[in-house]
């Protein structure tokens, strides 16, 4: 327990001294870190409404067509089951 501490705390200190290379410091890093996670939402926010239409069109055909596969498997499977 006490030699993964110690692991932990030299990891920070290697972590530390290679963001001080960069010139960086940690509000820095949190604000570089939010400020990409905003960015990846948005891409999702704008992909999902690109695209949502079209799933929803497409589901409007697929999924009947699915349901109806499933519920023939179904009956089959019940069907050679029951003999």
């Amino acid at each position: 327990m006490v030699g993964r501490i110690v692991q932990v705390i030299l990891l920070c200190f290697v972590v530390g001294v290679i963001l001080a290379a960069f010139n960086t410091d940690a509000l820095g890093l949190v604000k570089w870190v939010t400020g990409n996670f905003k960015e990846v939402v948005d891409y999702i926010i704008e992909f999902l409404d690109w695209g949502g239409r079209y799933i929803l069109l497409g589901a409007g055909v697929v999924l009947p067509i699915v349901a109806i596969n499933i519920l023939l498997h179904f009956l089959k499977k019940r069907r050679s089951s029951e003999e």
